[in-house]
C-alpha cells in the first residue's frame, strides 16, 4: 500500500509521561521568559512573547508562557520537534489535556467529599485537579497565535491549529465593515458553548463573617481597599506608597495594558491602611504599598494573598477568592444607585455593556425570594363583629321580655 494512503497511527496517550520540561522565569523585555534546552526553541518563543508583550499586559504574558511550557512539555513527551508540529499532535494535545491532572494537584481540602463540587455557603464551585474548558481554549488561542507568529515569520509554512478557516487565508477577509460580522465557525479544538459564568458578590453578612477571619492589620487593610476601589488583584498588589493619596483617599493603580488610572477608596480603607502603616513603618514613596511581615521585608506576591484568603476561608468554610472582592465592589455601587458611567470608569472596563452581568440577581437572592413569597401565610381576617340591635326591637320580634 502507497505510504500516503496508509492509516494514520493512532497515539497511545494513557502512560504518556510528561517531564518538567523548560522554566518560566521573569526578565525585562519581554517581562516573562520560557526557557528551554533547545537554544533556537528559547529563541522564537522570546521573540513570540516580546511581540504579546507589545500589546499585552505583563500577567498576559506570563499566562502565555506557561501554556507554550505546557505544550513543549507535550512534544518532548511525543518525541516531535516544535516546527514539525502538525493537526495530529495539536488534537492529540487537547486529548491529552482532557484526561490529564495538573502538575500542581488539587489544592482543596484532602477532607472534602470529591462528591461534593460546589461550597455550600458560598455556592462557588471548587477548583479541581483537572483542566477546565476555559484553560483549554486558552491554551488553543495561544498555540494558534503562536503558530501564526511562526509562519509570518517562515519559521513554518502553515499553522497546525485548525480553526475552520481558509487554509490560504484569514476568515470574514471580504467583511464589510458596515455590517454586523457573521459568527465563524468554531474551530477544531475548542471545547465548544459552556454556560455563562456570573459574577459572584460576598454578601454583607458573609463578608463580615470574611473580615473578622482576617489575621492582621495588614490584611484587613489590603481587603478593605480591594472591596471600596473595585481594582483588580494585582493593579492593588502592585501599588508603591507614592501610589496612595490618604488626604483625598484617592489611589494611582496601573490597568491592563498600561494605562495609569486614579480610583477612590472609602475612608474605612484610610483608616485601617493608617494603622497598617504605622506598624510596619514604611514612609519612602517607592516602598511597596504591601509588604511580608515576617523575613525579610518585600513586596506581597500573588500567592502570598492566595494563602492569606486560604486562611480565612478555612475559618469560615468557604471559598472566596480576590477577584469576588471587585464584583463585590461593582454590585455594591450599582445597588447604591451609583451611575453605570461612574461604575464603568471606576473598575475600567471598556464598554458599558460589561457591567451588564453585575445587574443578575444573586442566585441565593432569588432563592430568598421565591421562598419568602412561596412561604407567605396568608392573612387571617378577623370575624365580623354583630351590628348592635335594640333591645326592645328584639322584645318585640321574639315575644317580649320573658322570651
Amino acid at each position: 500500500m502507497d505510504a500516503a494512503h496508509e492509516e494514520e497511527v493512532v497515539r497511545d496517550l494513557n502512560g504518556l509521561t510528561i517531564s518538567a520540561l523548560g522554566e518560566v522565569v521573569t526578565s525585562t523585555i519581554p517581562p516573562w521568559d520560557l526557557l528551554l534546552p533547545d537554544e533556537r526553541a528559547t529563541h522564537v518563543c522570546r521573540s513570540f512573547l516580546r511581540e504579546v508583550h507589545s500589546h499585552r499586559a505583563d500577567l498576559t504574558v506570563r499566562s502565555y508562557a506557561y501554556d507554550l511550557q505546557r505544550w513543549f512539555r507535550f512534544l518532548a513527551a511525543v518525541d516531535v520537534k516544535w516546527e514539525d508540529a502538525t493537526s495530529t499532535e495539536v488534537t492529540d494535545f487537547f486529548v491529552w489535556m482532557k484526561h490529564a491532572k495538573k502538575s500542581n494537584g488539587n489544592q482543596n481540602k484532602r477532607t472534602r467529599d470529591p462528591r461534593i463540587s460546589r461550597n455550600a455557603i458560598t455556592g462557588k464551585p471548587y477548583v479541581g485537579d483537572s483542566f477546565s474548558q476555559s484553560t483549554m481554549d486558552h491554551n488553543e488561542t495561544v498555540l494558534f497565535l503562536f503558530y501564526e507568529f511562526l509562519r509570518r515569520k517562515g519559521h513554518i509554512l502553515y499553522n497546525p491549529v485548525l480553526r475552520g478557516r481558509p487554509e490560504d487565508g484569514r476568515s470574514h477577509a471580504h467583511h464589510n465593515p458596515l455590517q454586523k460580522r457573521r459568527r465563524s465557525r468554531q474551530a477544531s479544538n475548542r471545547q465548544g458553548s459552556r454556560p455563562k459564568r456570573l459574577p459572584r458578590s460576598i454578601p454583607d453578612d458573609h463578608f463580615e463573617a470574611f473580615f473578622e477571619a482576617l489575621g492582621n492589620d495588614r490584611d484587613r487593610a489590603l481587603v478593605s481597599m480591594y472591596v471600596s476601589s473595585g481594582a483588580r488583584p494585582s493593579e492593588v498588589l502592585n501599588l508603591d506608597v507614592g501610589d496612595i493619596n490618604l488626604p483625598d483617599g484617592i489611589i494611582t493603580v496601573t490597568r491592563k495594558g498600561g494605562n495609569v488610572q486614579d480610583v477612590p477608596i472609602s475612608w474605612d480603607a484610610v483608616s485601617w491602611y493608617r494603622i497598617y502603616q504605622g506598624a510596619v513603618g514604611h514612609t519612602a514613596p517607592s516602598d511597596p504599598a504591601w509588604r511580608t511581615l515576617r523575613g525579610k521585608p518585600r513586596r506581597l506576591s500573588p500567592d502570598a494573598l492566595r494563602a492569606m484568603f486560604k486562611r480565612a476561608n478555612r475559618k469560615n468554610g468557604t471559598n472566596w477568592t480576590p477577584h469576588d472582592l471587585r464584583h463585590t465592589a461593582a454590585t455594591r455601587m450599582l445597588a447604591d444607585g451609583t451611575p453605570p458611567r461612574t461604575v464603568q470608569e471606576v473598575l475600567g472596563h471598556a464598554t458599558l455593556e460589561t457591567l451588564e452581568v453585575y445587574t443578575v440577581p444573586r442566585l441565593d437572592d432569588m432563592v430568598a425570594a421565591v421562598r419568602a413569597t412561596r412561604d407567605r401565610t396568608p392573612e387571617i381576617t378577623s370575624a365580623v363583629k354583630p351590628l348592635p340591635y335594640d333591645t326592645d326591637d328584639l322584645d318585640i320580634l321574639f315575644g317580649g321580655a320573658g322570651r
